[in-house]
């Protein structure tokens, strides 16, 4: 196919971000928006290009010949995991907002129904796509970085509050805001082997604080810390067996670290080589870095007919990490994954 026929269903804010990004991708060809309030639908496909809109999915399907649609809405299983597996076994490839589901079950359905159907599935944890973690990653990969051996990163995000300690723990904040962290961990790292976890939760005001540390299975080791915070705050930190670092700010900002110059005297270092790039994507009216690039990435993938990363294998991995946290600090043991 030249162009890829596409359709989202939901038109709330996270979606309409993303339809935003549609007119600069000239492999898609936007056919129709779905809500169930005709206003957003009818708005979005004027704002953003689309030939129609509809307030019934089923009838929308029906209608329209689509290669593709993408289910971005809220974190109901009645929504991404219902409606994406039905996209699915229509003949549809497809695109969810995470979580794909609310429970790692229910992502493993996403990923059963994809096997079956021979149709791919693509969730949007856009933080592997952002261009700083990108570059991050080319540059891990050179030879002088060395082995990866040590990871590190910080993420604090202003909701949700947490005010139950119902398992798993801490839930909610982890689908919504620690997945995308640790997503991109694993698009880093790699598979997880082993996790331990510590919490300094105070479920009276609903403020979350997780203290994670990791082994990979390729032998690295890591840490994550995560909670909630008064202002949103994302820091990635990677270190190669030849003395190397990268570090990325805000999805933004990457540091590469060098081999540190030693002084010859008084046991001090001096002038470590430090190189930086800002790689902010405001200028595309985009909210954050990392949306435009994982639709352009859809595109190509779907026009590739390969499975797009993040994946829906994925995004079940990455929610078997997240259950692992929280199991982790339950029992106060090891949770090993390998």
């Amino acid at each position: 196919m030249d162009r890829i026929r596409i359709a989202f269903i939901g038109c709330g804010g996270m979606s309409s971000q993303l339809q935003r990004c549609i007119p600069m991708i000239p492999e898609f060809n936007f056919i129709a928006t779905c809500d169930l309030v005709e206003e957003r639908a009818q708005s979005n496909a004027r704002k953003f290009g689309a030939l129609r809109h509809y307030t019934n999915y089923d009838q929308m399907l029906g209608d329209e010949e689509l290669d593709a649609v993408a289910v971005v809405g809220r974190p109901e299983d009645k929504l991404h995991r219902d409606i994406g597996i039905e996209c699915l076994e229509r003949g549809y490839h497809i695109y969810v907002e995470k979580p794909p589901a609310t429970t790692v079950e229910g992502a493993k359905s996403l990923v059963d129904a994809s096997v079956r159907t021979g149709k791919t599935g693509m969730v949007g944890t856009m933080w592997r796509h952002a261009p700083a973690h990108q570059m991050a990653k080319r540059l891990i990969e050179e030879d002088d970085f060395g082995r990866v051996c040590q990871y590190h990163t910080r993420y604090l995000a202003p909701s949700p509050r947490i005010h139950s300690s119902d398992a798993p723990f801490a839930w909610p904040f982890m689908l919504d805001q620690a997945i995308h962290p640790t997503d991109c961990m694993r698009f880093f790292m790699g598979p997880v082997n082993d996790v331990f976890s510590f919490d300094g939760t105070d479920t009276d005001t609903g403020t979350v604080s997780i203290s994670v540390n990791l082994r990979y299975a390729n032998g690295a080791v890591g840490t994550m810390t995560l909670g909630i915070g008064p202002v949103l705050e994302a820091m990635v930190y990677v270190k190669g067996s030849n003395n190397q670092a990268i570090q990325v700010l805000e999805t933004r900002k990457l540091r590469r670290y060098r081999v540190p110059t030693w002084s010859g005297q008084g046991g001090g270092y001096a002038d470590t080589p430090t190189e930086e790039w800002d790689l902010n994507t405001a200028f595309h009216s985009i909210g954050r870095p990392g949306y435009l690039e994982e639709m352009q990435h859809w595109a190509k993938s779907l026009l590739q007919g390969v499975q797009p990363e993040a994946s829906l294998e994925d995004a079940c991995q990455s929610m078997k990490v997240l259950k692992a946290i929280s199991d982790s600090i339950e029992t106060g043991t090891v949770i090993s994954l390998s």
